[in-house]
C-alpha cells in the first residue's frame, strides 16, 4: 500500500497566483561515488549521493554514472562520455569542476544535446491543489542537488520559444484544466513546448498536467505533447497499480502494487506514447487506466505521471525514488 488517501479535485476558482519567483543558483549535492567502465562496455550502477536517486546507465562507448552532486577527481569517465551533475567529465575523463556536460551529451547520452542546466517548474492552476508549494520546494531541492539552477512561474506568456530557450527542461507542475489562463487557448504554449522538446529539450508533468482541455475535439494539441489527456472520470481510494513497459523509471518498481489516492481516468493517449503504469480502479466499474507514460518526440524527453497529485507521493517509499524522481532525472538526460 503506497500513497496517502488524497481529497478530490477542487475547481471552478482562478487561483492565478502573482509574479514569477527565481530560485536560488544551484549548488552540488553530497558526494557520489562513480561506477566506471572500460571502452565500449557499460556503466555500473551509480550511487547516489545526498538526496540523490539510484540510477544505472549504460553507454556505447562506457560512461560513469553519477548522482547527487560531484564525481571523483580519481574516477573520471571512460571514453568520450559526459555526465551531468554537480562536478561532471568531460571528454578526456577527468573531473571538470564547472559541472556542465562533456562534448557526448548531457548525461553522457551522444544522442542529446548540450542545455543550460536551469529548469522552470511552472505550476498555474485553475484547480486549487494546497499542496503544490510543497512540491514546487520538494523538486527545487531534488534539482538543486543535482547542481541545476530553478525558477518557478505561473505567468503562461512565460511558455514562449524565446523564453525556454533558457531552460533545459520543464515542469508542468498540477496545472490543471486550462494550463496557460482561463479562458485561453493555450495553441502558442502548445507549439512552443512542441518545438522546445522535439529540439531536446524535457518535459516533466505531474498529475493535471494532463487534466487539461477536456472539451477539446479533437484532443488539444498540448495533450499530443504531454503524451495523454485525463480527467473524464476519477477516483479516490485503494487502486492496484501494475508496470507495463521497461524503462529506467519503472525498473525499480515492483511488478505489481498497490496506490490509495486519487487518480484521473485517461481518456486519450498519443499514438507515439509508451505507457509505464496502469491502475485499475476498486468497486463496481472496475477502470483500468493509464497513468504514467514517457515520449521520445525528436531529440527530447517527455515524461508525466497522474501519481504525484499530493506532495507525500514524491517521497513515498514505493514511486517517489524509484518512478516519479527517476522521471525527472531521465527527462534531464540524467
Amino acid at each position: 500500500m503506497v500513497g496517502a488517501a488524497s481529497c478530490l479535485l477542487a475547481c471552478g476558482n482562478d487561483t492565478s497566483p502573482g509574479a514569477a519567483s527565481s530560485g536560488a543558483p544551484s549548488q552540488a549535492g553530497g558526494g557520489a561515488s562513480a561506477g566506471t567502465s572500460g571502452s565500449g562496455g557499460n556503466g555500473g550502477a551509480a550511487t547516489s549521493g545526498t538526496g540523490g536517486v539510484p540510477v544505472s546507465t549504460s553507454g556505447s562507448a562506457g560512461q560513469a554514472a553519477t548522482v547527487g552532486g560531484t564525481t571523483s577527481g580519481s574516477a573520471g569517465a571512460a571514453g568520450g562520455a559526459s555526465l551531468a551533475g554537480g562536478a561532471g567529465a568531460g571528454a578526456g575523463g577527468t573531473a571538470g569542476s564547472a559541472g556542465v556536460a562533456g562534448a557526448a551529451g548531457v548525461g553522457g547520452d551522444p544522442n542529446l544535446p548540450t542545455l543550460p542546466k536551469r529548469v522552470l517548474l511552472y505550476h498555474f492552476s485553475t484547480a486549487v491543489i494546497e499542496t503544490v508549494p510543497a512540491q514546487l520546494t520538494f523538486l527545487k531541492n531534488q534539482l538543486m542537488t543535482w547542481g541545476y539552477e530553478v525558477e518557478d512561474s505561473v505567468n503562461p506568456d512565460d511558455i514562449s520559444t524565446t523564453n525556454l530557450a533558457r531552460f533545459g527542461s520543464v515542469g508542468m507542475i498540477n496545472t490543471c484544466f486550462e494550463p496557460f489562463g482561463m479562458g485561453k487557448p493555450g495553441d502558442t504554449q502548445a507549439a512552443a513546448l512542441k518545438a522546445f522538446v522535439e529540439n531536446g529539450g524535457g518535459l516533466f508533468g505531474t498529475h493535471c498536467a494532463a487534466v487539461t482541455f477536456q472539451a477539446a475535439v479533437p484532443p488539444h494539441a498540448y495533450n499530443d505533447v504531454i503524451g495523454g489527456r485525463g480527467g473524464h472520470g476519477f477516483f479516490d481510494g485503494k487502486s492496484a497499480c501494475r508496470t507495463t513497459e521497461q524503462h529506467v523509471t519503472t525498473a525499480m518498481l515492483p511488478a505489481t502494487f498497490d496506490f490509495t489516492g486519487n487518480l484521473d481516468n485517461a481518456d486519450y493517449v498519443a499514438a507515439d506514447t509508451k505507457v509505464l503504469v496502469k491502475c485499475k480502479w476498486s468497486g463496481g466499474d472496475m477502470k483500468d487506466t493509464a497513468v504514467s507514460w514517457y515520449r521520445t518526440p525528436g531529440k527530447g524527453r517527455v515524461f508525466y505521471t497522474n501519481f504525484a497529485k499530493i506532495d507525500a507521493d514524491l517521497s513515498d517509499a514505493t514511486l517517489g525514488a524509484k518512478h516519479i524522481v527517476l522521471g525527472l532525472g531521465w527527462v534531464l538526460g540524467r
